[in-house]
């Protein structure tokens, strides 16, 4: 089944879905794809969270 870009809104800015990136809806904005990055802790982060025993992803206000 595939997903449906169209009905996600970006999870940052809560304009339309354009991708899925680093574990979350965004847009086609540079600063929301980049603030998917730093929720998610970069390439890997959120394994080494959960690893340290920590939660694996974390509630950020970005």
């Amino acid at each position: 089944m595939a997903i449906d870009l169209g009905e996600h809104r970006c999870e940052f800015c809560g304009g339309p879905c354009a991708h899925i990136a680093f574990a979350a809806f965004v847009c086609d904005s540079e600063e929301c794809m980049e603030k998917a990055r730093v929720a998610r802790g970069g390439p890997g982060g959120h394994m080494k969270r959960k690893a340290e025993g920590k939660p694996a992803f974390v509630d950020l206000d970005l």
